[in-house]
C-alpha cells in the first residue's frame, strides 16, 4: 500500500479526517514555478509545510498506474469518505485522462461523496478540446483554482509559467468550469513580499472573482507560510 498516493489527514476544518487525498503527480511536476510554493523546497528534500501537513513524503518517480491508483482508493475509503480531492505538490491535471477515467471509476463503484481537483487552471495550455465538459461528464462536483493576480504580466511574475498565454487560459478555463456547473472555487495568496512581487489585498482578488463569475463565498484566501527552515530561524 503506498501512503504517498492516497493519503489523509486531519485539519481545522476537517478534524475526523474525512477527506481522502489522491497525489499522481510524479517528480513533484508543474507547469508553473510559483514564487511562494513549497514544491521547490519538497524538490530539494528540504521539509516542508504541504508534506508536514500530509505526514508523509509525496514524491513518485513516475505517474501511478490506473488500476493502482483505484486498488489504493478501494482500500482507504472507508464510510466515513465524504470526499476525495485530486491535489499533490505540482500539478494532477497534467495527467488529465489518469485524473478524468478515475473520477468516472469512482463513480461507477458507488461512492457518493464529493470529487474535487486543486489545480493551476493551466490544463487548456495542453488540452485542446473541453476539458472542463470532460470532467464534469466524468463526475467532478467541485474544482478549486490557484490564481493569484489580476492580470497576465502580474501572473507571470508570481507564477513563473512555462506558457506565454498561460494566464489567458486559466481565465477561459474558469468561465468553462462555471458554464458546465462544476462548483468553481478560486484561490488567492495574501502577505507574500519577496522585495520584487508582493501580493495584492483580499478585497481585490474578491474583485477580480467576480469579474470572473466567481461568487465571494467561492474565494479562497489563503495566508503566505514562509518555509518551514525560514520559520524555525524566524
Amino acid at each position: 500500500m503506498s501512503a504517498n498516493m492516497v493519503y489523509k489527514f486531519a485539519t481545522p476544518y476537517d478534524p475526523k479526517a474525512t477527506v481522502l487525498y489522491v497525489n499522481i503527480v510524479p517528480r513533484y511536476f508543474c507547469t508553473n514555478s510559483c514564487r511562494f510554493c513549497s514544491r521547490k523546497d519538497a524538490i530539494q528534500g528540504r521539509p516542508n509545510i504541504y508534506e508536514k501537513k500530509a505526514g508523509t513524503n509525496l514524491w513518485l518517480p513516475k505517474a501511478p498506474m490506473f488500476e493502482d491508483v483505484v486498488r489504493e482508493l478501494e482500500v482507504r475509503r472507508t464510510v466515513e469518505t465524504t470526499e476525495i480531492a485530486f491535489v499533490g505538490l505540482g500539478e494532477p491535471l497534467l495527467q488529465f485522462e489518469l485524473v478524468r477515467n478515475i473520477i468516472t471509476r469512482i463513480g461507477t463503484d458507488g461512492f457518493h461523496g464529493k470529487v474535487r481537483i486543486d489545480t493551476n487552471g493551466l490544463v487548456k495550455c495542453w488540452r485542446k478540446n473541453d476539458p472542463a465538459q470532460e470532467l464534469q461528464k466524468a463526475g467532478l462536483d467541485e474544482i478549486r483554482i490557484s490564481v493569484n493576480a489580476v492580470g497576465s504580466d502580474e501572473y507571470t511574475s508570481i507564477s513563473r509559467p512555462k506558457q506565454r498565454d498561460a494566464f489567458e487560459k486559466l481565465c477561459e478555463f474558469v468561465r468553462d468550469c462555471i458554464k458546465n456547473g462544476i462548483d468553481t472555487y478560486l484561490s488567492f495568496v495574501v502577505g507574500f513580499d519577496d522585495g520584487e512581487v508582493k501580493t495584492r489585498t483580499a478585497e481585490e482578488y474578491q474583485k477580480f472573482a467576480r469579474i470572473l463569475g466567481v461568487q465571494e463565498k467561492n474565494v479562497i484566501i489563503r495566508q503566505y507560510v514562509p518555509p518551514l527552515e525560514q520559520n524555525l530561524r524566524s
